[in-house]
Protein backbone atom coordinates (compact mmCIF):
# COMPACT_ATOMS: atom_id res chain seq x y z
CA UNK A 1 0.00 0.00 0.00
CA UNK A 2 2.76 2.79 -1.25
CA UNK A 3 0.27 5.49 -0.42
CA UNK A 4 -0.91 5.11 3.17
CA UNK A 5 0.35 6.71 5.68
CA UNK A 6 -0.59 7.03 9.20
CA UNK A 7 -2.81 10.48 8.64
CA UNK A 8 -4.66 8.35 5.56
CA UNK A 9 -6.01 6.06 8.54
CA UNK A 10 -9.71 5.49 9.29
CA UNK A 11 -10.69 6.02 13.07
CA UNK A 12 -13.09 4.69 14.81
CA UNK A 13 -14.24 5.92 17.99
CA UNK A 14 -16.58 4.57 20.52
CA UNK A 15 -17.58 6.02 23.90
CA UNK A 16 -20.54 7.00 24.82
CA UNK A 17 -19.82 10.14 26.60
CA UNK A 18 -20.69 12.56 24.38
CA UNK A 19 -17.90 15.09 25.80
CA UNK A 20 -14.72 12.11 25.21
CA UNK A 21 -15.80 11.34 21.81
CA UNK A 22 -15.99 14.99 20.61
CA UNK A 23 -13.14 15.13 22.43
CA UNK A 24 -11.07 12.77 20.64
CA UNK A 25 -12.75 13.81 17.20
CA UNK A 26 -11.09 17.37 17.85
CA UNK A 27 -7.17 15.94 18.79
CA UNK A 28 -7.47 13.43 16.01
CA UNK A 29 -8.64 16.33 13.52
CA UNK A 30 -5.46 18.46 14.72
CA UNK A 31 -3.16 16.10 14.59
CA UNK A 32 -4.16 15.44 10.84
CA UNK A 33 -6.46 12.66 10.70
CA UNK A 34 -9.24 13.18 8.54
CA UNK A 35 -10.95 10.09 8.38
CA UNK A 36 -12.84 10.16 12.08
CA UNK A 37 -16.18 8.37 12.76
CA UNK A 38 -17.70 8.42 16.13
CA UNK A 39 -20.64 6.78 17.98
CA UNK A 40 -22.30 6.99 21.46
CA UNK A 41 -24.51 3.58 21.08
CA UNK A 42 -22.67 0.76 21.38
CA UNK A 43 -25.29 -1.31 19.56
CA UNK A 44 -23.82 0.57 16.10
CA UNK A 45 -20.72 -0.46 16.23
CA UNK A 46 -20.95 -4.14 14.96
CA UNK A 47 -22.57 -2.41 11.55
CA UNK A 48 -20.42 0.68 11.45
CA UNK A 49 -17.37 -1.56 11.52
CA UNK A 50 -18.59 -3.57 8.46
CA UNK A 51 -19.95 -0.27 6.56
CA UNK A 52 -16.48 2.16 7.71
CA UNK A 53 -13.80 -0.75 7.94
CA UNK A 54 -11.40 1.28 10.02
CA UNK A 55 -7.87 1.20 10.38
CA UNK A 56 -7.71 1.89 14.59
CA UNK A 57 -10.89 1.09 16.69
CA UNK A 58 -10.69 3.57 20.18
CA UNK A 59 -13.13 1.57 22.74
CA UNK A 60 -14.72 2.24 25.82
CA UNK A 61 -15.07 0.07 28.16
CA UNK A 62 -17.96 0.76 30.49
CA UNK A 63 -21.07 1.38 28.19
CA UNK A 64 -24.89 0.53 28.72
CA UNK A 65 -26.55 -1.81 26.42
CA UNK A 66 -23.06 -3.64 25.16
CA UNK A 67 -20.13 -3.27 26.94
CA UNK A 68 -16.24 -3.04 25.45
CA UNK A 69 -15.12 -6.86 26.64
CA UNK A 70 -18.79 -7.94 24.65
CA UNK A 71 -17.64 -6.22 21.86
CA UNK A 72 -14.22 -6.67 21.46
CA UNK A 73 -15.11 -10.28 21.37
CA UNK A 74 -17.57 -9.34 18.81
CA UNK A 75 -14.96 -7.31 16.47
CA UNK A 76 -12.64 -10.62 16.90
CA UNK A 77 -14.62 -12.43 14.65
CA UNK A 78 -15.08 -9.73 12.40
CA UNK A 79 -11.94 -9.18 11.97
CA UNK A 80 -10.35 -11.40 8.90
CA UNK A 81 -7.82 -14.09 9.83
CA UNK A 82 -4.48 -13.23 9.57
CA UNK A 83 -5.42 -9.10 9.63
CA UNK A 84 -4.01 -6.72 11.82
CA UNK A 85 -6.80 -4.21 13.43
CA UNK A 86 -5.89 -2.80 16.66
CA UNK A 87 -8.22 -1.58 19.61
CA UNK A 88 -7.14 0.98 21.52
CA UNK A 89 -8.96 0.36 24.99
CA UNK A 90 -9.61 4.21 26.81
CA UNK A 91 -11.18 3.78 30.12
CA UNK A 92 -11.49 5.43 33.68
CA UNK A 93 -11.41 1.56 34.94
CA UNK A 94 -7.80 1.34 36.37
CA UNK A 95 -7.91 -2.28 38.56
CA UNK A 96 -6.05 -4.75 37.15
CA UNK A 97 -8.69 -7.42 36.54
CA UNK A 98 -10.10 -4.85 33.83
CA UNK A 99 -6.66 -4.49 32.12
CA UNK A 100 -5.98 -8.34 32.07
CA UNK A 101 -9.55 -8.91 30.78
CA UNK A 102 -9.04 -6.15 28.02
CA UNK A 103 -6.08 -7.86 26.79
CA UNK A 104 -7.42 -11.63 26.97
CA UNK A 105 -10.53 -10.55 24.64
CA UNK A 106 -8.50 -8.63 22.14
CA UNK A 107 -7.20 -5.01 22.75
CA UNK A 108 -4.35 -4.12 21.62
CA UNK A 109 -3.02 -1.12 23.94
CA UNK A 110 -4.56 0.73 26.89
CA UNK A 111 -4.99 4.08 28.13
CA UNK A 112 -6.42 4.73 31.35
CA UNK A 113 -8.92 8.06 31.59
CA UNK A 114 -7.95 11.16 32.35
CA UNK A 115 -5.77 10.35 29.06
CA UNK A 116 -2.30 12.43 28.26
CA UNK A 117 -3.40 14.42 25.11
CA UNK A 118 0.16 13.81 23.39
CA UNK A 119 0.09 10.18 24.87
CA UNK A 120 -2.81 8.97 23.19
CA UNK A 121 -1.71 10.32 19.97
CA UNK A 122 1.60 9.01 20.33
CA UNK A 123 -0.13 5.04 20.93
CA UNK A 124 -2.49 6.33 18.07
CA UNK A 125 0.44 6.78 15.63
CA UNK A 126 2.37 3.61 16.71
CA UNK A 127 -0.54 1.34 16.33
CA UNK A 128 -1.48 2.33 12.90
CA UNK A 129 2.22 2.16 11.86
CA UNK A 130 2.49 -1.03 13.17
CA UNK A 131 -1.21 -1.62 11.16
CA UNK A 132 0.36 -0.22 8.14
CA UNK A 133 3.70 -2.25 8.03
CA UNK A 134 1.50 -5.44 8.82
CA UNK A 135 -0.70 -4.55 5.46
CA UNK A 136 2.43 -3.91 3.22
CA UNK A 137 3.98 -7.56 4.40
CA UNK A 138 0.46 -8.93 3.87
CA UNK A 139 0.57 -7.88 0.49
CA UNK A 140 4.37 -8.70 0.08
CA UNK A 141 3.49 -12.34 1.22
CA UNK A 142 0.62 -12.42 -1.38
CA UNK A 143 2.72 -11.22 -4.06
CA UNK A 144 5.50 -14.12 -2.89
CA UNK A 145 2.75 -17.13 -2.90
CA UNK A 146 1.34 -15.54 -6.38
CA UNK A 147 4.73 -16.05 -7.70
CA UNK A 148 5.56 -19.90 -5.76
CA UNK A 149 1.90 -20.66 -7.51
CA UNK A 150 3.17 -19.16 -10.85
CA UNK A 151 6.39 -20.59 -10.70
CA UNK A 152 4.76 -24.25 -9.73
CA UNK A 153 2.44 -24.05 -12.18
CA UNK A 154 5.18 -23.44 -14.57
CA UNK A 155 6.89 -26.26 -13.33
CA UNK A 156 4.24 -28.13 -13.46
CA UNK A 157 3.56 -27.62 -17.23
CA UNK A 158 7.56 -27.71 -17.87
CA UNK A 159 7.02 -31.41 -16.46
CA UNK A 160 4.10 -32.00 -18.71
CA UNK A 161 6.16 -31.21 -21.76
CA UNK A 162 8.97 -33.32 -20.82
CA UNK A 163 6.19 -36.03 -20.40
CA UNK A 164 4.56 -35.41 -24.10
CA UNK A 165 8.11 -35.31 -25.16
CA UNK A 166 8.59 -38.88 -23.58
CA UNK A 167 5.38 -39.69 -25.24
CA UNK A 168 5.22 -38.45 -28.60
CA UNK A 169 9.05 -40.26 -28.74
CA UNK A 170 7.13 -43.68 -27.55
CA UNK A 171 4.74 -43.15 -29.81
CA UNK A 172 7.24 -42.44 -32.88
CA UNK A 173 9.18 -45.44 -31.81
CA UNK A 174 6.16 -47.55 -31.96
CA UNK A 175 5.11 -46.15 -35.72
CA UNK A 176 9.33 -46.69 -36.76
CA UNK A 177 8.74 -51.19 -37.30
CA UNK A 178 5.34 -50.83 -38.90
CA UNK A 179 7.01 -47.82 -41.27
CA UNK A 180 9.71 -49.64 -42.13
CA UNK A 181 7.49 -52.73 -43.11
CA UNK A 182 5.36 -50.23 -45.33
CA UNK A 183 8.29 -48.65 -46.98
CA UNK A 184 10.17 -51.58 -47.36
CA UNK A 185 7.53 -53.55 -48.56
CA UNK A 186 6.19 -50.49 -51.39
CA UNK A 187 10.01 -50.53 -52.51
CA UNK A 188 9.70 -54.42 -53.26
CA UNK A 189 6.69 -54.02 -54.83
CA UNK A 190 8.41 -50.87 -57.62
CA UNK A 191 11.35 -53.78 -57.80
CA UNK A 192 8.73 -56.79 -58.66
CA UNK A 193 8.94 -56.83 -62.36
CA UNK A 194 5.16 -57.51 -61.67
CA UNK A 195 4.48 -54.91 -60.42
CA UNK A 196 4.21 -52.77 -63.90
CA UNK A 197 0.10 -52.97 -63.73
CA UNK A 198 0.14 -51.04 -60.67
CA UNK A 199 3.00 -49.17 -60.66
CA UNK A 200 1.41 -46.31 -59.80
CA UNK A 201 -0.57 -47.35 -56.59
CA UNK A 202 2.39 -48.34 -55.46
CA UNK A 203 4.33 -45.34 -55.79
CA UNK A 204 1.47 -43.06 -53.71
CA UNK A 205 2.19 -46.05 -51.12
CA UNK A 206 6.02 -45.74 -51.22
CA UNK A 207 5.43 -41.87 -50.94
CA UNK A 208 2.82 -41.43 -48.15
CA UNK A 209 5.01 -43.88 -46.81
CA UNK A 210 7.77 -41.47 -47.00
CA UNK A 211 6.12 -38.64 -45.67
CA UNK A 212 5.01 -40.45 -42.91
CA UNK A 213 8.76 -41.47 -42.29
CA UNK A 214 9.21 -37.84 -42.10
CA UNK A 215 7.50 -37.09 -39.62
CA UNK A 216 7.86 -39.49 -37.29
CA UNK A 217 11.62 -38.17 -37.46
CA UNK A 218 10.68 -34.72 -37.04
CA UNK A 219 9.04 -36.44 -33.75
CA UNK A 220 12.00 -37.53 -32.73
CA UNK A 221 13.79 -34.17 -33.36
CA UNK A 222 11.43 -32.36 -31.33
CA UNK A 223 11.28 -34.40 -28.66
CA UNK A 224 15.05 -35.42 -28.46
CA UNK A 225 17.05 -34.60 -25.65
CA UNK A 226 20.56 -34.47 -26.41
CA UNK A 227 24.06 -32.01 -26.64
CA UNK A 228 24.00 -30.01 -29.45
CA UNK A 229 25.66 -31.86 -32.11
CA UNK A 230 27.05 -29.93 -35.11
CA UNK A 231 26.89 -30.95 -38.60
CA UNK A 232 26.45 -29.58 -42.20
CA UNK A 233 23.18 -28.69 -42.60
CA UNK A 234 20.65 -27.16 -45.24
CA UNK A 235 18.46 -24.66 -43.95
CA UNK A 236 16.01 -24.96 -46.77
CA UNK A 237 15.66 -28.76 -45.28
CA UNK A 238 15.21 -27.88 -42.33
CA UNK A 239 12.31 -24.92 -42.92
CA UNK A 240 10.36 -27.87 -45.26
CA UNK A 241 10.66 -30.05 -42.49
CA UNK A 242 9.82 -27.61 -39.94
CA UNK A 243 6.51 -26.96 -41.92
CA UNK A 244 5.70 -30.10 -42.96
CA UNK A 245 5.23 -31.38 -39.45
CA UNK A 246 2.45 -28.43 -39.08
CA UNK A 247 1.18 -28.87 -43.02
CA UNK A 248 -1.89 -30.77 -41.72
CA UNK A 249 -3.01 -27.77 -38.87
CA UNK A 250 -1.75 -25.06 -41.51
CA UNK A 251 -3.87 -26.55 -44.20
CA UNK A 252 -7.14 -27.14 -42.06
CA UNK A 253 -7.00 -23.20 -41.14
CA UNK A 254 -6.15 -22.27 -44.58
CA UNK A 255 -2.96 -20.83 -44.23
CA UNK A 256 -0.86 -20.38 -47.31
CA UNK A 257 2.67 -21.00 -47.64
CA UNK A 258 4.95 -19.64 -49.51
CA UNK A 259 8.27 -20.08 -50.06
CA UNK A 260 11.06 -18.10 -51.44
CA UNK A 261 14.07 -20.66 -50.65
CA UNK A 262 18.13 -19.56 -52.49
CA UNK A 263 19.15 -22.17 -54.11
CA UNK A 264 22.72 -21.22 -53.68
CA UNK A 265 22.41 -21.38 -50.02
CA UNK A 266 25.51 -21.93 -48.38
CA UNK A 267 25.35 -25.03 -45.83
CA UNK A 268 26.03 -23.96 -42.40
CA UNK A 269 28.12 -25.81 -39.59
CA UNK A 270 24.78 -26.59 -37.05
CA UNK A 271 22.76 -28.61 -35.04
CA UNK A 272 19.87 -29.37 -37.49
CA UNK A 273 17.31 -31.24 -34.62
CA UNK A 274 18.03 -27.35 -32.64
CA UNK A 275 17.36 -25.40 -35.79
CA UNK A 276 14.21 -27.77 -36.09
CA UNK A 277 13.06 -26.41 -33.46
CA UNK A 278 13.43 -23.01 -33.56
CA UNK A 279 11.31 -22.93 -37.14
CA UNK A 280 8.45 -24.98 -35.57
CA UNK A 281 8.21 -22.66 -32.93
CA UNK A 282 8.22 -20.16 -35.21
CA UNK A 283 5.84 -21.12 -37.36
CA UNK A 284 3.67 -22.74 -34.80
CA UNK A 285 3.29 -19.16 -33.07
CA UNK A 286 2.57 -17.57 -36.35
CA UNK A 287 0.18 -20.03 -36.92
CA UNK A 288 -1.60 -19.35 -33.50
CA UNK A 289 -1.11 -15.79 -34.02
CA UNK A 290 -3.34 -15.72 -37.54
CA UNK A 291 -6.02 -17.73 -35.71
CA UNK A 292 -7.25 -14.51 -34.99
CA UNK A 293 -7.08 -13.00 -38.34
CA UNK A 294 -10.61 -13.81 -40.77
CA UNK A 295 -7.81 -13.95 -43.65
CA UNK A 296 -6.16 -13.77 -45.79
CA UNK A 297 -3.69 -15.69 -44.11
CA UNK A 298 -0.17 -16.60 -45.67
CA UNK A 299 3.13 -17.46 -43.42
CA UNK A 300 6.12 -16.85 -45.78
CA UNK A 301 9.25 -18.36 -45.37
CA UNK A 302 12.47 -16.99 -47.22
CA UNK A 303 15.80 -17.92 -46.89
CA UNK A 304 19.22 -15.98 -48.76
CA UNK A 305 22.97 -15.61 -48.27
CA UNK A 306 23.95 -13.08 -45.74
CA UNK A 307 25.16 -9.97 -47.94
CA UNK A 308 28.90 -8.43 -47.51
CA UNK A 309 29.55 -11.57 -44.69
CA UNK A 310 29.75 -15.34 -44.45
CA UNK A 311 25.85 -16.70 -43.65
CA UNK A 312 22.47 -17.26 -43.98
CA UNK A 313 19.16 -15.48 -43.19
CA UNK A 314 16.15 -17.44 -42.62
CA UNK A 315 12.78 -15.17 -42.25
CA UNK A 316 9.18 -16.22 -40.91
CA UNK A 317 6.42 -13.82 -41.31
CA UNK A 318 2.43 -14.39 -40.93
CA UNK A 319 0.17 -11.89 -41.90
CA UNK A 320 -1.63 -11.84 -38.10
CA UNK A 321 -2.31 -8.85 -35.84
CA UNK A 322 1.01 -8.26 -34.76
CA UNK A 323 3.07 -7.58 -31.67
CA UNK A 324 2.30 -4.30 -30.13
CA UNK A 325 4.73 -2.14 -29.70
CA UNK A 326 4.72 -2.34 -25.94
CA UNK A 327 5.70 -5.83 -25.24
CA UNK A 328 8.10 -6.40 -28.08
CA UNK A 329 11.10 -6.15 -25.78
CA UNK A 330 9.67 -8.92 -23.87
CA UNK A 331 8.95 -11.96 -26.15
CA UNK A 332 12.17 -13.30 -25.53
CA UNK A 333 12.06 -13.21 -21.96
CA UNK A 334 11.54 -17.07 -20.00
CA UNK A 335 7.73 -17.85 -19.28
CA UNK A 336 6.18 -14.35 -20.75
CA UNK A 337 3.35 -15.25 -22.86
CA UNK A 338 0.49 -13.79 -24.59
CA UNK A 339 -1.73 -16.71 -24.73
CA UNK A 340 -4.69 -17.88 -22.90
CA UNK A 341 -4.03 -19.86 -19.40
CA UNK A 342 -2.80 -23.44 -20.83
CA UNK A 343 -2.27 -22.89 -24.31
CA UNK A 344 1.19 -21.43 -24.18
CA UNK A 345 4.23 -21.57 -21.64
CA UNK A 346 5.94 -18.49 -22.79
CA UNK A 347 8.87 -20.75 -23.21
CA UNK A 348 8.84 -21.26 -26.79
CA UNK A 349 10.89 -17.94 -28.21
CA UNK A 350 13.06 -17.53 -24.78
CA UNK A 351 14.06 -21.51 -25.82
CA UNK A 352 14.84 -20.48 -29.43
CA UNK A 353 16.79 -17.15 -28.74
CA UNK A 354 19.24 -19.08 -26.72
CA UNK A 355 19.53 -21.81 -29.13
CA UNK A 356 20.16 -19.17 -32.04
CA UNK A 357 22.83 -17.43 -29.64
CA UNK A 358 24.39 -20.74 -28.91
CA UNK A 359 24.84 -20.73 -32.72
CA UNK A 360 26.30 -17.60 -32.75
CA UNK A 361 23.43 -15.91 -34.43
CA UNK A 362 20.78 -13.50 -33.61
CA UNK A 363 16.98 -13.53 -33.73
CA UNK A 364 15.14 -10.69 -34.03
CA UNK A 365 11.51 -9.32 -34.45
CA UNK A 366 10.17 -6.63 -36.77
CA UNK A 367 6.20 -6.17 -36.76
CA UNK A 368 4.83 -2.81 -37.61
CA UNK A 369 1.66 -2.07 -36.40
CA UNK A 370 -0.70 -4.03 -39.08
CA UNK A 371 1.43 -5.53 -40.73
CA UNK A 372 1.71 -9.03 -39.40
CA UNK A 373 4.94 -10.19 -37.47
CA UNK A 374 8.40 -11.41 -38.99
CA UNK A 375 11.02 -13.25 -37.21
CA UNK A 376 14.73 -12.83 -38.42
CA UNK A 377 17.73 -14.73 -37.74
CA UNK A 378 20.92 -14.68 -39.30
CA UNK A 379 23.35 -17.44 -39.11
CA UNK A 380 26.76 -17.48 -39.62
CA UNK A 381 28.20 -20.31 -41.88
CA UNK A 382 30.91 -21.54 -39.32
CA UNK A 383 33.73 -23.72 -39.20
CA UNK A 384 32.86 -27.15 -41.52
CA UNK A 385 32.39 -30.43 -39.42
CA UNK A 386 35.59 -32.68 -39.39
CA UNK A 387 35.37 -34.64 -43.07
CA UNK A 388 34.25 -37.97 -42.86
CA UNK A 389 35.68 -41.21 -44.69
CA UNK A 390 36.24 -40.71 -48.17
CA UNK A 391 32.89 -41.77 -49.82
CA UNK A 392 33.08 -44.35 -52.72
CA UNK A 393 31.18 -42.96 -55.96
CA UNK A 394 27.50 -43.94 -56.04
CA UNK A 395 27.49 -47.20 -58.36
CA UNK A 396 30.23 -48.92 -56.09
CA UNK A 397 28.52 -48.40 -52.70
CA UNK A 398 25.22 -50.06 -54.07
CA UNK A 399 26.86 -52.85 -56.04
CA UNK A 400 26.51 -55.83 -53.91
CA UNK A 401 29.80 -57.90 -53.11
CA UNK A 402 28.44 -61.34 -54.27
CA UNK A 403 27.31 -64.73 -52.12
CA UNK A 404 28.22 -63.49 -48.97
CA UNK A 405 25.84 -64.82 -45.93
CA UNK A 406 24.13 -62.42 -43.79
CA UNK A 407 22.03 -62.40 -40.00
CA UNK A 408 19.20 -60.16 -39.46
CA UNK A 409 18.82 -60.09 -35.85
CA UNK A 410 15.30 -58.33 -34.35
CA UNK A 411 11.99 -59.42 -32.86
CA UNK A 412 9.57 -58.10 -35.04
CA UNK A 413 9.18 -61.01 -37.41
CA UNK A 414 8.00 -58.68 -40.01
CA UNK A 415 10.82 -56.02 -40.23
CA UNK A 416 13.38 -59.00 -40.25
CA UNK A 417 11.13 -60.39 -43.00
CA UNK A 418 11.56 -57.27 -44.91
CA UNK A 419 15.18 -57.00 -44.47
CA UNK A 420 15.37 -60.75 -46.03
CA UNK A 421 13.59 -59.85 -49.00
CA UNK A 422 15.59 -56.48 -49.55
CA UNK A 423 19.00 -58.53 -48.71
CA UNK A 424 18.08 -62.08 -50.69
CA UNK A 425 17.08 -59.35 -53.68
CA UNK A 426 20.43 -58.39 -53.93
CA UNK A 427 21.98 -61.64 -53.89
CA UNK A 428 22.78 -62.70 -50.59
CA UNK A 429 22.10 -65.51 -48.36
CA UNK A 430 20.25 -64.23 -45.28
CA UNK A 431 19.29 -65.87 -41.74
CA UNK A 432 17.37 -64.67 -38.78
CA UNK A 433 17.19 -64.14 -35.02
CA UNK A 434 14.31 -62.88 -32.80
CA UNK A 435 16.87 -62.05 -30.39
CA UNK A 436 20.78 -61.92 -29.00
CA UNK A 437 20.33 -65.03 -27.21
CA UNK A 438 18.83 -66.95 -30.63
CA UNK A 439 22.07 -64.92 -32.78
CA UNK A 440 24.53 -66.32 -30.64
CA UNK A 441 23.76 -69.87 -31.06
CA UNK A 442 23.52 -69.22 -34.71
CA UNK A 443 27.12 -67.84 -35.08
CA UNK A 444 28.48 -70.90 -32.97
CA UNK A 445 26.92 -73.13 -35.78
CA UNK A 446 27.74 -71.41 -38.48
CA UNK A 447 29.72 -68.26 -40.12
CA UNK A 448 28.43 -64.84 -41.26
CA UNK A 449 29.71 -62.43 -43.09
CA UNK A 450 28.07 -59.07 -41.28
CA UNK A 451 25.18 -58.85 -38.70
CA UNK A 452 22.52 -56.12 -38.18
CA UNK A 453 20.93 -56.31 -35.34
CA UNK A 454 18.24 -54.35 -33.53
CA UNK A 455 18.87 -52.83 -29.97
CA UNK A 456 15.76 -53.41 -28.15
CA UNK A 457 14.61 -57.35 -27.57
CA UNK A 458 13.80 -59.55 -25.27
CA UNK A 459 15.64 -62.00 -23.62
CA UNK A 460 18.89 -60.61 -24.75
CA UNK A 461 18.83 -56.70 -26.05
CA UNK A 462 21.25 -55.63 -28.79
CA UNK A 463 23.88 -54.00 -26.36
CA UNK A 464 24.47 -57.62 -24.40
CA UNK A 465 24.49 -59.05 -27.98
CA UNK A 466 26.88 -56.79 -28.98
CA UNK A 467 29.00 -57.33 -25.76
CA UNK A 468 28.93 -61.06 -25.99
CA UNK A 469 30.04 -60.89 -29.56
CA UNK A 470 32.91 -59.42 -28.78
CA UNK A 471 33.92 -61.48 -26.08
CA UNK A 472 33.16 -64.89 -28.14
CA UNK A 473 34.02 -63.49 -31.80
CA UNK A 474 36.09 -60.07 -31.79
CA UNK A 475 36.57 -60.53 -35.55
CA UNK A 476 32.86 -59.85 -35.85
CA UNK A 477 33.05 -56.82 -33.98
CA UNK A 478 33.66 -54.66 -37.66
CA UNK A 479 31.04 -56.78 -39.15
CA UNK A 480 28.10 -55.48 -37.15
CA UNK A 481 25.60 -52.77 -37.86
CA UNK A 482 22.26 -51.55 -35.94
CA UNK A 483 18.90 -51.29 -37.35
CA UNK A 484 16.99 -49.17 -34.68
CA UNK A 485 14.13 -47.42 -33.68
CA UNK A 486 15.07 -46.37 -29.88
CA UNK A 487 17.85 -44.31 -30.37
CA UNK A 488 16.82 -41.73 -28.16
CA UNK A 489 17.46 -42.32 -24.70
CA UNK A 490 21.17 -40.96 -23.89
CA UNK A 491 22.40 -43.93 -22.78
CA UNK A 492 21.59 -45.93 -25.92
CA UNK A 493 23.05 -42.96 -27.86
CA UNK A 494 25.74 -43.20 -25.81
CA UNK A 495 26.22 -46.88 -26.14
CA UNK A 496 25.97 -46.37 -30.07
CA UNK A 497 28.71 -44.17 -29.84
CA UNK A 498 30.71 -46.01 -28.08
CA UNK A 499 30.66 -48.96 -30.50
CA UNK A 500 31.69 -47.08 -33.87
CA UNK A 501 29.88 -49.40 -35.76
CA UNK A 502 27.30 -48.03 -38.46
CA UNK A 503 23.46 -47.24 -36.86
CA UNK A 504 20.46 -47.18 -39.06
CA UNK A 505 17.38 -45.27 -37.59
CA UNK A 506 14.14 -47.22 -38.76
CA UNK A 507 12.22 -46.61 -41.17
CA UNK A 508 15.42 -46.98 -43.23
CA UNK A 509 15.90 -46.48 -46.92
CA UNK A 510 16.85 -49.21 -48.95
CA UNK A 511 20.00 -47.46 -50.32
CA UNK A 512 20.50 -47.24 -47.08
CA UNK A 513 20.84 -50.51 -45.96
CA UNK A 514 22.79 -51.59 -49.07
CA UNK A 515 25.20 -49.14 -48.50
CA UNK A 516 26.08 -49.86 -45.20
CA UNK A 517 25.76 -53.99 -45.89
CA UNK A 518 28.37 -53.29 -48.52
CA UNK A 519 30.78 -51.16 -45.90
CA UNK A 520 30.82 -54.19 -43.59
CA UNK A 521 31.69 -57.24 -46.01
CA UNK A 522 34.61 -54.91 -47.18
CA UNK A 523 35.96 -54.58 -43.94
Amino acid sequence: MPDETPLTAKILVVDDEEANARLLERLLLQAGYTKVQSTTDSRRVVALYREFQPDLILLDLHMPHRDGFELLKELQLLIPEGSYVPVLVLTADVTGEALRRALLAGANDFLTKPFDAQEVMLRIRNLLQTRFLHRALQCQNQVLEERVQERTRQLVQMEKLSAMGQLLAGVAHELNNPLAVVSGQAHLFLKSPEASSAVVRAQKISKAAERCVRIVRNFLALARERPPERTTVDLNTVARDAVELLAYELRTDNVEIRWALATDLPQINADPHQLHQVVVNLVANAHHAMRETPGPRTLTLTTRATPNRPGVQLTVGDTGPGIPPDIQDRIFDPFFTTKPSGQGTGLGLSLSFGIIQDHEGTIRLQSPPGEGATFVIDLPVGSPSAPGPTKTREDESLTPLGPKRILVVDDEPDVAGVLVDLLQAEGYEVDTALNGAEALKKLERRPFDAVLTDTKMPVLDGQGFFTELERRHPELRRCVAFVTGDALQPDKRAFLQKTGVPTLTKPFEFDQIRRVVRQLLQR
